[in-house]
């Protein structure tokens, strides 16, 4: 998708995240309209948007919440609107997270999926994440999760004190 560009959400976009949470997830997985609310001014969260245009009208396509750690940065929530699956959207979101990291000298990105979802963790595995730990029980009894890892190559970076909200 040639056209998409990833920028960091703005309080104006809440309804079109809260949407896509709404539209992507369960209700048990979804986050709340006040937890949305609290990621998007969060000083060690940020909101991230997929804008991209479908039958000529551009329109948030994606959205990423993300938690800065000091030493990592965690993936906490991923959704695409189906309309723009398979476009490259998850990709360029999960990439901006990498980049992101690096930028601010962090050592890894984690994140938690679903342990039966094997297509989405193949995907995760695609860009270099590994398992490392089994979560019992994460979702609800009997509904596991798996963590994965993305190790950062040790190299030059800025501190990791300032969240960078730019494009």
């Amino acid at each position: 998708m040639s056209t998409l560009r990833i920028r960091s959400a703005k309080p104006a976009d809440l309804p079109a995240v809260e949407a896509i949470e709404n539209r992507c997830f369960s209700a048990s997985r979804r986050s709340s309209l006040r937890a949305l609310k609290h990621s998007l001014h969060s000083p060690v969260q940020s909101v991230w948007v997929a804008v991209g245009r479908i039958d000529g009208q551009r329109q948030i396509a994606g959205v990423m919440i993300l938690y800065h750690h000091r030493l990592s940065v965690r993936i906490f929530s991923l959704a695409v609107l189906p309309a723009f699956r398979g476009s490259g959207v998850g990709r360029r979101l999960v990439q901006r997270a990498v980049a992101l990291s690096r930028k601010t000298g962090r050592t890894s990105v984690t994140l938690e999926a679903d342990r039966r979802n094997k297509v989405l963790t193949a995907w995760y595995e695609q860009f270099g994440f590994e398992t490392y730990r089994i979560l019992k029980d994460y979702y609800s009894p009997g509904r596991h999760a798996v963590r994965m890892r993305l190790i950062l190559p040790k190299g030059r970076s800025r501190g990791c004190s300032q969240l960078d909200h730019s494009e």
